[in-house]
């Protein structure tokens, strides 16, 4: 029997190899992720390892385009490009620790999160702290944001659609 840790990923186990296989959700801590008590801050987040694939530069880009404060926390060899795209509304904090990662998520107006994933870890720690989810309309967020309840999805073929709707 095969498991799969999202729709998306059960798909290609069907696609692929031509089998079915169980979802199995990976779990998220929500004695730890849970809503704060202050008022949501000024600021869209944008966090976890910044690499190629998740995307982070486009929302960089959509936040500087916007004028709209953006906090980028995490770190990885897509910071040049991220540094490359940040406007002076663009703060870039490095990695951060789980508490303050829960106080950003806990702040935050929503996460940003353009990249296509498997699951998406991130979103879901961010909706169990109250924050919306502004996402590609692709991969495992398909399976965890509700669109119009906890958060909206999107599409956006080319880099261009992504930071045009971002901003918007």
């Amino acid at each position: 029997e095969l498991v799969a840790n999202s729709n998306y990923v059960r798909d290609r186990i069907r696609r692929w190899w031509g089998r079915d296989a169980n979802v199995i959700a990976p779990p998220v801590d929500t004695d730890f992720y849970t809503p704060g008590t202050a008022a949501r801050g000024d600021y869209f987040l944008v966090a976890g390892r910044l690499v190629p694939y998740k995307r982070p530069e486009l929302a960089v880009a959509a936040a500087s385009k916007a004028g709209v404060r953006l906090i980028v926390a995490g770190d990885g060899r897509a910071r040049g490009a991220v540094e490359a795209a940040a406007g002076p509304t663009v703060e870039l904090m490095g990695r951060v620790d789980d508490d303050a990662m829960r106080d950003l998520y806990r702040g935050c107006r929503a996460l940003l999160f353009p990249g296509e994933e498997d699951f998406g870890i991130m979103p879901v720690e961010a909706q169990a702290c109250g924050a919306p989810v502004i996402a590609r309309a692709v991969g495992g967020v398909l399976d965890t944001v509700v669109p119009e309840t906890t958060g909206v999805l999107y599409g956006a073929a080319t880099d261009t659609e992504h930071v045009d709707t971002l901003a918007r």
